[in-house]
């Protein structure tokens, strides 16, 4: 049986080529608009760039300049212009300028607590003296390096409540035992050390909170239960009551008090003590 073909229309090859070329009509326009909003945002980019570049002279020579350039350097998108405008804020801050230091620190603040470049952030952060400003950038800001730059900055007010407040903070809770340590060093409430000795992951934490201790009582509970034999050498070390040693003493004596792991640590530990108390 014969297929019998479908008849074909005269214009059938003509709808073909008019679909064709209306797609490239289409495509063509959305390639002319996109050059357009190119073409756009890269005149609204120099216009921007032209406008700070020329703001960071201006301040130089007109007074109360500055606020403004601050503004509009908030709303750029390059990074390296909002770092320059840092970077002069940050020699009125050092210079007898025209501007009161609490004016330049409240500009500071939203580049380094807000700007999207964590280059910007430490750039900012280098400069703030706002201690509320600095703890939180110590606390909350997402990268590790700004947080750590926002620690050492804190260390420069270590005479200061808020600053050893945040400090206390970063040692207990930084998930960077790079910046909890850096932060124990410096604390000195013996509370947050005693937390810190006891709970921290990392034995080096917890051995240098230990080398600050002065509580006999948490020290002989770090020699009895903290599972490093180095940590417990360093309780053992800053033991001074002859009562907790003798306590300790009898403790490490009974094996059931001892730390898991810890029953050939804890012969020496005795002898050490022994050795203390001239037994």
């Amino acid at each position: 049986m014969a297929i019998a073909k479908r008849p074909t229309r005269p214009n059938d090859g003509l709808d073909g080529q008019r679909s064709a070329q209306e797609e490239e009509v289409q495509r063509q326009r959305a390639l002319e608009q996109e050059k357009d909003r190119i073409r756009i945002l890269a005149e609204q980019r120099g216009q921007n760039e032209r406008s700070i570049m020329d703001g960071l002279v201006e301040t130089d020579t007109q007074p109360r300049a500055l606020e403004a350039l601050v503004q509009s350097s908030l709303e750029v998108n390059e990074w390296y212009l909002r770092y320059m405008v840092i970077e002069k804020l940050g020699r009125q801050i050092l210079l007898a300028s025209d501007y009161t230091q609490e004016e330049l620190q409240a500009w500071l603040v939203p580049f380094a607590l807000n700007d999207a470049n964590s280059f910007v952030r430490r750039a900012a952060i280098k400069h703030l003296t706002d201690l509320t400003a600095l703890a939180q950038a110590s606390a909350n800001d997402a990268e590790p390096c700004v947080r750590k730059r926002a620690v050492k900055r804190l260390f420069c007010f270590l005479d200061a409540p808020a600053a050893l407040e945040a400090l206390d903070a970063v040692s207990c809770h930084d998930p960077e035992a790079e910046l909890r340590l850096m932060a124990v060093e410096r604390i000195v409430d013996q509370s947050v050390l005693a937390i810190v000795a006891k709970s921290d992951v990392e034995p080096t934490i917890r051995q240098a909170a230990t080398r600050k201790l002065t509580g006999q009582d948490v020290l002989a509970w770090v020699l009895l239960n903290d599972p490093t034999v180095q940590v417990r050498s360093t309780a053992a070390e800053r033991m001074t009551d002859v009562s907790a040693l003798v306590q300790t003493a009898f403790a490490l004596s009974n094996p059931v008090k001892q730390a898991p792991g810890a029953a050939e640590a804890a012969v020496d530990e005795l002898a050490g003590l022994e050795e203390a108390l001239e037994i």
